[in-house]
């Protein structure tokens, strides 16, 4: 087993990488090249395609390969949910093709993240939580030989801790929370409106009372046959606790907050 850095080696490492975010909270051009190279690994290294997108199942494998467990999100969500995840929190995606199911004609429904939105996912992560993600990012550098794609040089393999936020950016956390209590509040209303008595009108064939499904994603009413996306659900899960931490006994706190996510851009 190797030992840990010394003083002086993290010294160095330091001095090759700098604080690796700026003060509007956005990447500097050091972690965003370290983040492209970390993206071309994942693409080339588990289950590698012709996409140059990011399936949930290679994000799932590459948190796995760093001791991470992201699983339930990556693996046990319904893709519509990623999807709307993603684009919630600004992430570039695409949609891709279900793989393994010998349909060359299959509709487009997995979410991909691109380049940029693997960044922007990645930045938002790291403000986040940085105590976890920037254990994933330098057990990265340290277990794989990472390729600066601007110079094609392999980056160090010390990362040092102090390159990262020192803890969990507040407006980031209040962010999340407040899409909890959003998402919640709303799946209670369109359930307590999902099935709603209307009085008999003239027009109305029908002289007894009925019910009408009404839909918050349309303007017209949904057929008995037909149910809304049920995606809110296991999306309101994941905003509640986005570190996964409920599973170690910490259950994530709700507080009300913006639709929009704090900015910063990749």
């Amino acid at each position: 087993m190797a030992s840990p850095p010394s003083e002086a080696e993290q010294k160095e490492a330091y001095q090759y990488w700098g604080y690796l975010f700026k003060q509007d909270r956005t990447g500097t051009d050091m972690l965003k090249n370290l983040l492209r190279g970390i993206h071309k690994f994942i693409t080339t290294t588990f289950e590698p395609s012709e996409s140059p997108d990011l399936t949930p199942s290679q994000i799932a494998q590459f948190y796995r390969a760093v001791n991470g467990n992201y699983d339930p999100l990556f693996l046990s969500t319904p893709p519509s949910t990623i999807a709307f995840i993603y684009k919630n929190l600004g992430c570039l995606h695409s949609l891709q093709p279900p793989v393994n199911l010998g349909d060359r004609y299959a509709d487009p429904v997995v979410p991909s993240l691109k380049v940029e939105g693997w960044i922007m996912w990645q930045t938002v992560q790291l403000l986040l939580g940085p105590d976890e993600h920037s254990e994933f990012m330098r057990q990265a550098v340290q277990k794989w030989d990472i390729k600066n794609l601007e110079t094609g040089e392999s980056f160090p393999k010390i990362l040092p801790r102090s390159c990262f936020p020192p803890h969990p950016d507040t407006s980031m956390v209040e962010w999340y929370e407040g899409m909890s209590s959003r998402l919640r509040r709303e799946a209670e209303e369109q359930e307590r409106i999902r099935v709603q008595p209307i009085e008999d009108r003239p027009d109305t064939p029908n002289t007894s009372r009925h019910h009408r499904k009404i839909s918050r994603y349309s303007d017209n009413a949904l057929t008995d046959d037909e149910s809304p996306p049920d995606y809110k659900n296991f999306a309101i899960a994941y905003f509640r606790d986005p570190l996964f931490r409920t599973i170690d006994g910490r259950p994530g706190l709700v507080r009300n907050g913006s639709r929009r996510r704090p900015p910063l851009s990749p």
